[in-house]
């Protein structure tokens, strides 16, 4: 007679999550928005941050078993913000909704915990997933206003022109 293997085991559970977020750059952007004889002055505000998100994940423990190992990964993603912003006849600055968007730069990492180790060793505070989030974010500064001039040539100025509007940067103050 055939016997029927085991069961797998159950896959490893979440134990701990943890997320971060740094910001990398800002910039404010004026501009002057025309559609025929209308005119009105607005600020694109920028950023770009890095979100660490982190996670540990343990088999389920068997009865008269050492307790199993902690499996901790970790990713690091770049996002760009863009927030809207228009000033009124008062001068009063009214900002729209947000959009943000993740870029494709991301690092991402795991490591096996020591089996002694509990669950919150994989935290956003250890060194290996600094030094993730540190990487993309001195990469992602050095790149800022390159990657700022991009989303409002390649996203902003032809989603305004579509809607009839023309945009001018203004002179910083």
């Amino acid at each position: 007679m055939f016997q029927a293997p085991p069961p797998p085991p159950p896959p490893p559970e979440i134990v701990r999550t943890e997320s971060d977020y740094l910001r990398v750059a800002r910039k404010d952007v004026p501009l002057t928005l025309t559609r025929e004889k209308q005119v009105e002055k607005a600020l694109i505000r920028y950023q770009l941050f890095v979100r660490t998100d982190i996670e540990a994940r343990q088999a389920q423990a068997m009865p008269d078993q050492p307790p199993p190992a902690i499996h901790c990964q970790w990713a690091a993603t770049l996002y760009l913000e863009r927030e809207p912003c228009f000033e009124s006849l008062t001068g009063k600055l009214a900002c729209g909704e947000r959009y943000t968007i993740r870029l494709p730069d991301r690092e991402d990492g795991r490591e096996m915990l020591p089996l002694t180790a509990e669950p919150t060793a994989c935290a956003v505070a250890k060194p290996e997933v600094q030094a993730s989030g540190g990487r993309l974010a001195a990469a992602a500064s050095a790149s800022a206003d390159d990657r700022f001039g991009d989303d409002l040539t390649r996203r902003l100025m032809p989603e305004l022109a579509k809607g009839g509007v023309k945009a001018v940067i203004r002179g910083a103050k």
